[in-house]
């Protein structure tokens, strides 16, 4: 009877344990359900936002590509602007030197032929050139410039005086009645005077920075 209620009293126990087993393990299983559930909402989370990033890489990778695009074309612009920009710059030089050298009176002041002797080369006691051409021979200002003064002297006629505006002044003397008058904007094309029977010499002068130089020279070094 004794041994009986002993077996009884361990099955009891047995049974017992088992039970807890069974609801810790239930416990167990449960929690690890539950686990299991939040740990594939963190992966659909994390998912998610690779997913949301990898879109977001794909819209900055296209933004770059264009963007690269742009600054291509933007560089082959302002290659072409500093390009054109050179050449204006280039061409603007080229006429500032050419609109200079249209100042300096190195050019012939007598459209046609004419003649001179090296011996007559001093007027006033200053160097000089002393032109002889036939009547109606046209004498033109040897450069751009301004006529700055017009003189009549009894002894050599008149003279035409013309500031090139650089620091050259050009002289031109003959016995016929200038064509132009004082303050005329002149050009190597400007009639000064037209030669006349009796009045076929010319003396012509150049004055660079005060000084009288010889026109002959001046010629041939710059003309």
């Amino acid at each position: 009877m004794e041994n009986k209620t002993k077996r009884n009293r361990r099955e009891g126990i047995s049974t017992e344990v088992f039970i807890k087993f069974c609801i810790a393990f239930g416990f167990l299983f449960i929690a690890a359900l539950m686990y299991c559930y939040a740990l594939t909402g963190e992966l659909q989370t994390v998912n998610g936002n690779v997913l949301t990033l990898k879109s977001q890489m794909d819209v900055f990778a296209k933004q770059n590509e264009q963007l690269t695009a742009e600054k291509e074309v933007l560089q082959e612009e302002v290659f072409a602007l500093n390009k054109t920009m050179d050449e204006k710059i280039r061409q603007e030089e080229e006429r500032e030197a050419e609109l200079a050298k249209s100042y300096l009176p190195t050019g012939f002041p007598i459209k046609g032929r004419a003649s001179y002797d090296e011996q007559e080369n001093i007027l006033d006691g200053n160097p000089a050139v002393i032109f002889h051409a036939t009547s109606g021979t046209s004498v033109t200002a040897a450069a751009n410039g301004t006529v700055s003064c017009i003189e009549e002297r009894e002894a050599m006629g008149y003279l035409v005086m013309i500031d090139h505006d650089n620091g050259y002044f050009s002289v031109y003397r003959n016995g016929t009645k200038p064509k132009v008058q004082e303050g005329d904007v002149v050009t190597d094309t400007t009639e000064l005077f037209r030669i006349e029977e009796g009045y076929e010499d010319l003396g012509y002068q150049i004055i660079e920075n005060k000084s009288y130089i010889n026109p002959l020279d001046f010629m041939e070094i710059h003309g």
